[in-house]
């Protein structure tokens, strides 16, 4: 087995891309005869400080193993430390240099695969802080979404991970962990909140939604429905996907080496 991934990204519209805040990060590596791949994407707070900076470090670090095994908060430690090393000693006005203080503040959603070569499932782990998901496609058919399942659910203003340790001390009862295995066929697909929003909008509506995700044949195609889908207007007024940084990463579980 081995897993096909690709990932799409745009900024928020009417922003360069330097002002892109989400993050992506992918690593594979085999211990013994067992395969193991992580993907991860993380939305970084816009109001927050060098939120890109945090973004990056958790996804990065999710996908070098930091996360397994221990208590959120203290696998968090390290990027914290990461974080206050790089911006530290930056002249910054007394507003920026007070908000700075107070750290920045992102989502995290990532899922690892392992597998033999020779298989033809996976087992898998996920875990999510905030409203970045991870969809568990079959066929035509979504058969599992993580961690929130409805667009309502968007509503609710989500609990960030903080480079900023004092910001986490509850942050334990808001991580969420899925388990489970794949077969090989299975789709996987990890979206930062405006781009998941949308897909669980736009499904409940009509499931064809699905076919057209798996039709993206590349950048080119990923971006046209993004801007088509920014100006797309909902019978309750407002667009159905929201104008915010995107990030999509796409994966297909594949029989064979």
């Amino acid at each position: 087995m081995r897993i096909e991934s690709e990932c799409y990204l745009l900024p928020k519209a009417g922003n360069r891309s330097d002002e892109y805040e989400d993050a992506s990060h992918n690593s594979t590596h085999v211990h013994k005869e067992t395969t193991i791949c992580r993907f991860a994407i993380a939305d970084g707070a816009s109001e927050s400080s060098y939120a890109e900076l945090w973004a990056n470090l958790l996804a990065s670090g999710y996908c070098f193993g930091r996360f397994g095994g221990m208590q959120i908060d203290r696998s968090v430690s390290p990027l914290s430390k990461a974080w206050q090393k790089k911006t530290n000693g930056k002249s910054l006005p007394w507003y920026a240099q007070e908000k700075l203080s107070s750290g920045a503040f992102s989502t995290l959603a990532g899922i690892t695969f392992r597998f033999a070569m020779d298989a033809e499932s996976a087992a898998f782990d996920a875990i999510a802080v905030g409203d970045s998901c991870i969809f568990h496609v079959r066929g035509d058919t979504m058969i599992a979404s993580f961690p929130l399942s409805t667009a309502d659910d968007f509503q609710r203003r989500p609990v960030l991970i903080s480079s900023n340790a004092a910001n986490n001390v509850q942050i334990k009862a808001f991580v969420h962990k899925w388990s489970g295995t794949a077969e090989a066929g299975d789709a996987f697909w990890l979206m930062t909140d405006a781009l998941a929003c949308w897909l669980l909008t736009r499904y409940k509506e009509d499931r064809s939604v699905i076919r057209l995700i798996h039709k993206l044949a590349g950048e080119r195609d990923f971006n046209h429905l993004v801007h088509e889908e920014r100006r797309r207007p909902h019978r309750e007024g407002y667009f159905y996907l929201r104008n915010d940084d995107v990030t999509f990463i796409r994966l297909k579980l594949v029989k064979g080496t």
